[in-house]
């Protein structure tokens, strides 16, 4: 698996959050595939990024924001947890979360990732991702009605 960005993160190896993640807070959980073009953009523009979860069994980010976003996400392309379900990846099986915290360096770190502006760059990259060239059945493109 690879966990590339053209941003520096430093990695914790444990599976505690790092210190000074607010015990009332919520996560959004989203795939790596999606969740990491998404927080590299964030990154990129200048977005303050708080801590995020990979989960390597399960391809997961585990990304905390504020708490009242739970009861406004409403997103098709991840979903969003109160604190009680928040520190792992909420995929079923036989194997339970695995996964590594990773920050961005500095002192002046953001303590949780501003939930609006990741529900953007999530839908932008996800819109992205659906019409890339070489998409098989990109949508919107081509049809019509007989």
């Amino acid at each position: 698996m690879t966990l590339r960005s053209d941003h520096l993160w430093q990695i914790a190896l444990g599976e505690q959050p790092p210190i000074g993640l607010p015990s009332d807070l919520a996560s959004v959980r989203v795939g790596l595939a999606l969740g990491l073009p998404a927080l590299d953009a964030l990154v990129g523009e200048g977005t303050g990024v708080g801590p995020v979860k990979y989960c390597l069994a399960h391809r997961q980010l585990v990304v905390p924001v504020e708490a009242e976003t739970v009861y406004r996400w409403g997103a098709a392309h991840s979903d969003c947890v109160p604190a009680a379900g928040s520190r792992s990846c909420g995929a079923g099986g036989y194997r339970g979360c695995m996964g590594l915290w990773v920050a961005r360096p500095g002192a002046g770190r953001n303590a949780v990732t501003p939930a609006g502006a990741l529900h953007e760059a999530l839908s932008l990259t996800r819109a992205r991702l659906r019409t890339a060239p070489g998409t098989r059945y990109p949508r919107h493109q081509g049809a019509r009605c007989a």
